[in-house]
């Protein structure tokens, strides 16, 4: 375990990392998150009312609406628990019927939770860079508690395989008569024997508190973790905790994308900030131009000396001449050609659009798209996520799907069938994840397609293992299982169908002799 020395080393570090990018994240935040905290901005600055083009900010909140309905879509099962290939072949059954169960229950956990409303806010960190989302047990009736970190909160320590290897959370002006309280059963004060006697003779004094929780990666067959609360005014331990177990981890912070060597990630809005300035700064010329068309600049007599230093060329100014001149005239100030901003705009605010992914549907003004047109552009929103989509899967869906498992078996609500968590296994069901499962599927069609010109098709269907095609379907459909009938009820149900059918030729036969004589 680290000691505070060791953290506050670490936490410096990070702060240096982080302070490298504030500018950039402090620019995107102020043109598309208007009246968010920035890091080196007020809780309000002049500088918010400088927005004069709304295309990112509606960007942003329609990639969070769009990304929530494609990862994790309210009130649904976005992942099923399956017994993976570890678990005997004959054991499958009916460890799937236990985890069948145990999914059930685990959904109506998160969806009475406020996850919704939580990842929904990870989700506009995550359009910049970084989300961060805590899980924790929750009150109240409730199992689970979640809340999203905002950047401006969030230090990042880099991992040895280029994971999130640590979080970071400093807490300024904390009182020191507060901490116990705040901390609760975690608090110890054995390390920290000038707090503690702060604490007993109720001085009147603020610290900051460093919060620092991070991945024990010298375990390999157990996950472990450490949380540790530092008082970096006189570097005391005041909470040590070890998290043993695999989801014993609160905090889930996820990235799109990322450079190698990085720990913070690269979202699609820092790709596509350079358009969002341009577009933010067209509209301001625009609008500049448009003043000045109106409002004008001027000339008058003057009688004194000008000085063309005290002279600012804003619409409505009057700028002094000599007397005897031509009295109050216009001025044609406004000389630059704008002929190519509708050009430059529309090139812009469409690269905005489908840099965050707004971009899926056609025209609502035009004729609607067909039931193909939209399969189609869903099959390519899967193309151009499938990067993203698969580090989102790895770094946010099953850490915190083992996070729930965790928090509600140590309840004791939920026993897994299974002590070795390898054995358990997530199958993603999500509209992305069905999406890109659609490319199976037609590969699949275009193959009986092609059998059935060939040998005809029946032969093309007996070509298929009816068990294992019925398990890939259901798979690759993400329905449940218990919808469908069993390989062998099919097959005799087929039987008896062929059986019937004979039936009645035969009789259609007999009656067309009998008529014939």
């Amino acid at each position: 375990m680290r000691d505070a020395g060791d953290i506050l080393k670490r936490l410096g570090k990070a702060q240096t990392e982080r302070a490298r990018l504030e500018p950039m994240f402090d620019d995107a935040i102020r043109l598309t998150m208007p009246g968010r905290k920035g890091f080196n901005m007020a809780d309000w600055d002049p500088a918010w009312a400088d927005i004069y083009d709304e295309t990112g900010a509606n960007a942003v909140e329609e990639f969070v609406s769009r990304m929530q309905a494609g990862f994790f879509p309210s009130f649904s099962r976005f992942v099923q628990l399956e017994a993976s290939s570890l678990i005997p072949k004959n054991d499958r059954a009916a460890v799937n019927r236990d985890l069948e169960e145990i999914c059930a229950y685990m959904f109506e956990e998160i969806w009475i939770s406020n996850f919704a409303t939580e990842a929904a806010e990870s989700l506009n960190d995550l359009a910049l860079s970084t989300g961060t989302l805590c899980v924790e047990e929750g009150y109240a009736g409730n199992r689970l508690h979640h809340q999203s970190v905002p950047l401006t909160e969030l230090m990042l320590e880099n991992g040895p395989s280029g994971q999130v290897g640590g979080q970071f959370r400093e807490e300024k002006d904390v009182p020191v008569t507060d901490i116990p309280e705040k901390l609760g059963l975690h608090y110890d004060d054995s390390e920290a024997p000038v707090l503690a006697a702060d604490i007993r003779q109720g001085v009147d004094r603020k610290v900051t508190l460093v919060t620092y929780t991070y991945r024990d990666f010298s375990s390999r067959d157990t996950e472990r973790s450490w949380h540790i609360v530092v008082v970096k005014d006189t570097k005391e331990v005041v909470c040590k905790r070890e998290l043993t177990g695999r989801g014993s981890n609160p905090f889930i912070s996820y990235r799109m994308g990322k450079a190698s060597g990085e720990v913070w990630g690269r979202g699609p809005l820092m790709r596509s900030l350079g358009a969002v300035r341009t577009t933010n700064l067209m509209v301001e010329l625009v609008l500049e131009n448009a003043a000045m068309s109106i409002a004008g600049i001027y000339q008058t007599d003057n009688d004194g000396t000008v000085n063309a230093d005290n002279i600012s060329l804003l619409p409505g100014t009057i700028l002094a001449r000599e007397i005897g001149t031509r009295g109050l005239e216009p001025v044609n100030a406004a000389t630059g050609s704008f002929n190519m901003q509708d050009v430059v705009l529309g090139d812009q605010r469409t690269n905005i659009k489908r840099a965050l992914y707004n971009d899926m549907l056609s025209d609502p003004n035009k004729t609607p798209a067909t039931a193909y047109e939209v399969s189609e552009r869903m099959a390519d929103l899967a193309h151009r996520t499938a990067a993203g989509f698969s580090r989102i899967f790895f770094e946010f869906v099953q850490p915190y799907i083992w996070r729930t498992l965790y928090l509600l078996e140590k309840r004791g609500d939920i026993q897994l069938p299974t002590q070795n968590g390898r054995a358990l296994n997530f199958r993603p069901t999500s509209p992305l994840a069905r999406a890109q499962a659609g490319r199976d599927l037609q590969a699949l069609i275009q193959d009986f397609s092609l059998r059935s010109q060939l040998y005809g098709p029946q032969a093309a269907a007996l070509s298929y293992e009816t068990e294992e095609l019925e398990t890939w379907l259901q798979a690759r459909n993400g329905l449940d299982e218990r919808i469908f009938k069993t390989p062998a009820d099919m097959a005799r149900s087929v039987k008896e169908m062929q059986e019937q059918m004979m039936q009645m030729q035969a009789q259609m036969q007999a009656m067309g002799g009998g008529s014939g004589q």
